[in-house]
């Protein structure tokens, strides 16, 4: 797979590709005010929620699977559904999922290689996904897989409430 386009522009706020999209995790305006704010008023589950890239951008789904086992979050549960103490804690746990993945180099699974040809290392750290019927790292209980959006979630039914 790749990703990305360049584009000579002079608004980052008008271009139609970026205008409606959500503001990067790892920058300040990705806060718990922000997420409560639009959590509160939406019935989607939050795992879907957190992948929408009008929500926030680069949370993909190994990243939010990632996410919502530190914070412990039912992906299943509805955006709407989350306290503001919850929203804290995702926004925090996906900065630092993603912050670890880079400096890992990303999550090589099966073909994916960073640009400069090397395999992400991220892998090996992963708490849930790709880990169906395997014990959680932090109970006993088996990692459960489920399909969301047409996109495998995993998850840990004991950790996550």
């Amino acid at each position: 797979r790749r990703f990305g386009s360049m584009h000579i522009i002079e608004d980052l706020d008008t271009h139609f590709l970026l205008k409606n999209l959500g503001p990067e995790p790892l920058s300040k305006k990705f806060n718990s005010k922000y997420l409560n704010h639009l959590c509160s008023s939406s019935k989607t589950s939050i795992k879907s929620f957190i992948m929408n890239q009008k929500n926030v951008v680069g949370v993909g789904n190994i990243y939010a699977s990632e996410s919502l086992f530190i914070a412990q979050i039912n992906p299943l549960r509805s955006a709407s559904s989350l306290k503001p103490d919850e929203c804290k804690a995702l926004v925090k746990s996906i900065k630092a999922i993603l912050r670890k993945a880079i400096d890992a180099g990303g999550t090589t699974l099966k073909d994916f290689y960073s640009a400069d040809g090397n395999a992400g290392y991220f892998k090996i750290k992963l708490n849930v996904y790709d880990r169906e019927n395997k014990e959680c790292k932090k109970c006993d209980e088996l990692i459960k897989k489920i399909t969301q959006n047409q996109r495998a979630t995993y998850y840990c039914s004991k950790c996550q409430f």
